[in-house]
């Protein structure tokens, strides 16, 4: 037999047996979910801190990061790179199912309607949906005068802030709703067997 025939069929060979050796495709696959595994545990291990703006020498307004939000981007990467295996998991997609309802009533729970300035009152539109107020928004509201309890002047002021505390209850509790997730996702790893021996996670 000749050496280019010999080439050739030892090339068939290995095509007929490819489980015995990883392709390229599944380990760049698991080596990628890898590497996003390690990002959203780097991001969990960071104090979970609120956003919030500095000031630099000149002074510049300069915000810093929300370590929640990245925390969370780095989850709905990961889901996203499991899509795959998602599809073909119906247990995992129950238990995100439930944990998707309840970060759908988080905008109910710390929400706040559209307002709108009419003279010295303010009109909510409530038959509108909630919105989660972004950090540091100036919204209206009422300011009164009082003397003895009695109410002697109502005015509308625009203050900036006044609503920060629905949003960082609304992202601290997106929080603990990723954690799920995560915890999920980690739960479809261990037992999804499209990864390759030796690719621990």
């Amino acid at each position: 037999m000749k050496m280019g025939e010999e080439e050739q069929e030892e090339e068939n060979e290995n095509l007929d047996a490819p489980g015995e050796y990883p392709s390229k495709g599944d380990y760049s696959k698991a080596e990628i979910v890898r590497s996003q595994c390690g990002k959203v545990n780097d991001a969990r291990s960071k104090e979970m801190r609120e956003g919030y703006y500095n000031h630099d020498k000149l002074g510049n307004d300069i915000y810093i990061p929300d370590t929640r939000k990245e925390f969370i981007s780095a989850v709905k990467r990961l889901r996203t790179l499991l899509s795959p295996e998602i599809e073909r998991d119906s247990k995992f997609r129950e238990k995100e199912k439930n944990i998707m309802e309840k970060i759908n009533q988080a905008v109910e729970m710390f929400g706040i309607y559209e307002r709108e300035q009419r003279g010295n009152t303010i009109i909510e539109f409530k038959d509108n949906p909630k919105y989660i107020p972004v950090l540091g928004e100036t919204i209206s509201v009422i300011q009164n005068t009082t003397r003895k309890g009695v109410i002697l002047r109502q005015i509308v002021v625009y203050k900036k802030g006044v609503f920060d505390r629905n949003h960082h209850s609304y992202w601290d509790f997106l929080v603990k709703m990723y954690d799920e997730l995560d915890a999920e996702l980690s739960n479809l790893i261990d037992r999804c067997n499209y990864f390759k021996e030796g690719i621990n996670f």
